[in-house]
């Protein structure tokens, strides 16, 4: 079993933070800052009735991939991109150039 010292000598180690920034630039992904700010602040950066429809999904070399719930909602995020890319892009540090929109799928007919 380890020894609980290993932990705590800062000089053998790392943050996790920056382990899992390490992680995420290997694999082609913004810093942890730039990922929690868009999905952890989606709901205060965009609005309750936008989040109510609309949710980020992945975060890929500045284009933000986003699941609508209903068709509409595609096309009315067409008209906000611009704004939504802006706010993120200012809130993050990072330049969100584009969004990329898919439907839900598994919508119950009613």
């Amino acid at each position: 079993m380890s020894d609980p010292e290993d932990f705590q000598d800062e000089s053998r180690s790392t943050s996790l933070g920056e382990e899992v920034n390490r992680l995420l630039q290997r694999l082609g992904s913004p810093n942890i800052d730039t990922v929690s700010g868009v999905f952890g602040l989606w709901k205060e950066l965009v609005g309750e009735q936008v989040a109510q429809h609309v949710s980020p999904i992945k975060l890929d070399r500045g284009r933000l991939l986003i699941e609508v719930d209903d068709p509409a909602w595609s096309t009315h995020m067409k008209f906000l991109e611009r704004d939504i890319c802006t706010t993120l892009s200012h809130h993050t540090g990072t330049t969100i150039s584009g969004i990329d929109i898919r439907v839900k799928s598994g919508r119950a007919n009613n």
